[in-house]
């Protein structure tokens, strides 16, 4: 099998595009596992494994118009990183699906979005003022979105001190345990359109064991796809980070077949 270095759905010129694939490979604040810098790479080497028809949303991928734009330059600071992020997302039209990277590259890809629900799937809440001096550490992604503005909503939850718990239900904001992931229930507390933010330590380590800081009990990617069902509809735009490469392909293998069925979600409600 020939295996190119970008996405295996990349078939379009970026101004023909209804979807594009950028990789942030920055990892410059995990705290756990090194290594989500390689996660690009990996996703996009994981897709020419996968068949283009989504059996689950019973849709056929090989005419997606989607384009495969590389990485972004990570040299220098966050701010700096940030900015080009922001700078290549503002002159796009379609949907941007970002390639992490820790998670804090979420702040620099949904900043276009303010607008949008920011629903995160994550088994940290990630709320914290400051991690290790740095306000753009990972374990404070969440805490800096919602600053922002956004309506945020936390699902698949697991971890994190009683802090954090505390700020949720002080500030109102939603959230779901992995125990509590219920479809439906999430669905109602979206607000227009979706800012998908998909980090995939919220899977149990039995399904993505290549993840910054694996968590026991979390949710199953079946549980994501019915999730999907409720949601495509409003998805603007998603990410998917914190993949740490494993020996066994596994996590990478994850992370690339949960971007083809959430384009097949989102392509199946336009017919």
């Amino acid at each position: 099998m020939h295996i190119d270095s970008y996405f295996c759905l990349s078939k379009f010129d970026l101004r023909d595009a209804d979807y594009v694939i950028y990789g942030i490979p920055y990892d410059a604040t995990q705290s756990f596992k090194p290594g989500s810098r390689f996660a690009p790479t990996a996703i996009r080497e994981a897709s020419w494994n996968i068949e283009e028809f989504s059996h689950y949303f019973n849709y056929d991928l090989s005419e997606v118009r989607l384009h495969d734009a590389g990485n972004v330059n990570c040299d220098g600071s966050f701010l700096e990183i940030a900015k080009r992020v922001e700078e290549f997302t503002s002159k796009i039209d379609c949907t941007p699906i970002a390639l992490g990277g820790e998670h804090s590259v979420s702040v620099a890809a949904a900043r276009k979005f303010r607008n949008a629900t920011f629903l995160v799937l994550d088994a940290h809440f990630d709320l914290r003022d400051e991690f290790d001096g740095d306000k753009f550490n990972h374990a404070c992604t969440t805490r800096r979105i919602y600053e922002s503005g956004m309506n945020v909503v936390i699902a698949g939850v697991r971890s994190g001190p009683a802090e954090e718990v505390e700020f949720v239900k002080k500030n109102g904001i939603s959230f779901f345990y992995a125990w509590d992931f219920d479809a439906d229930k999430i669905a109602r507390e979206i607000e227009g359109d979706v800012y998908l933010s998909i980090d995939m330590d919220v899977f149990d380590p039995a399904y993505a064991p290549g993840v910054s800081t694996p968590e026991p009990f979390g949710i199953s990617p079946i549980q994501f796809l019915k999730l999907l069902e409720k949601i495509s509809s409003s998805i603007v735009a998603f990410d998917i980070v914190e993949v740490v490469p494993d020996a066994c392909r596994i996590t990478s293998a994850l992370a690339a077949k949960l971007i083809f069925e959430t384009i097949a979600a989102i392509e199946k409600t336009k017919i």
